[in-house]
């Protein structure tokens, strides 16, 4: 379905919010057994972040991502060792809106946040409006579906890219190789990167180099620097004060909390 189609079914459908909270992965209200549902469900991640599987789709989801499942499609989220997830979670009964797959965006400009909690807030008054109900729920899907339709242009302008650093992290990559993958100058490569990640390029490298180390840290008996080493960084002290800036503790801190509780 094209995104005018959309535009024009949303517009002309009469939403309804089906359920509405707020919960962490300690509440009760969380499943992690694999489930689905007869509404669409959109999930916004106020916190903490992780894994889940849609209908085969494997997502890596972190901080201000928004989920949105299909009607019907099956999903599970996967528990994690590291920071508690906290969730809005909404089921959106509107039938006429058929996804045709699952859709995942990362809420950059804090627009999204405001949305949901808007919904959130409205739908947990005493007397909610059902008008603005309905206003929100459409506000709230307009904005997805755009923005995930402009999200796949930007994708496709920087495959290579992310391409080439995924497969060279533990490299030396510089922007001048980066931009010379996509012909372009290196002041224009660092503003579209960051329009699409999030992060600077130097940011999104090391984010990377230290979810890999972490699980070096717990897997394997290499010690701290011969891993700093493994994963790019040039010194261990390099590697030391990006692994705590990341991950708020230091490598050795991370490793005893972890290997005590028997996270993996």
């Amino acid at each position: 379905m094209k995104l005018d189609e959309y535009y024009r079914v949303i517009h002309e459908s009469k939403p309804k919010l089906r359920f509405c909270e707020r919960f962490d992965e300690t509440d009760p209200l969380w499943n992690f057994s694999r489930h689905s549902h007869p509404y669409i469900e959109l999930m916004y991640f106020m916190d903490g972040k992780g894994k889940l599987e849609v209908s085969g789709t494997q997502m890596s989801i972190s901080l201000f991502d928004t989920v949105i499942y299909p009607a019907g499609w099956e999903h599970q989220e996967e528990a994690t060792a590291e920071k508690l997830r906290e969730v809005i979670c909404l089921w959106v009964d509107i039938p006429e809106l058929k996804l045709e797959a699952p859709v995942q965006l990362h809420d950059r400009q804090n627009s999204m946040s405001q949305l949901f909690l808007a919904l959130y807030h409205e739908a947990k008054r005493e007397q909610p409006e059902p008008y603005l109900l309905e206003y929100g729920i459409k506000m709230l899907l307009t904005k997805i579906l755009r923005d995930q339709n402009e999200s796949q242009f930007r994708e496709e302008f920087l495959t290579c890219v992310l391409q080439y650093i995924h497969a060279h992290y533990a490299e030396k990559i510089t922007l001048d190789d980066l931009a010379e993958l996509e012909h372009i100058s290196k002041s224009y490569l660092c503003r579209q990167f960051k329009q699409q990640t999030g992060m600077t390029v130097i940011s999104y490298v090391n984010n990377l180099r230290i979810e890999t180390a972490k699980r070096l840290l717990l897997g394997t008996s290499c010690t701290v620097n011969e891993i700093a080493y493994q994963v790019g960084f040039e010194s261990p002290k390099y590697f030391y004060r990006a692994f705590k800036a990341l991950v708020g503790e230091s490598p050795a801190a991370f490793c005893k909390k972890y290997r005590q509780s028997g996270a993996r």
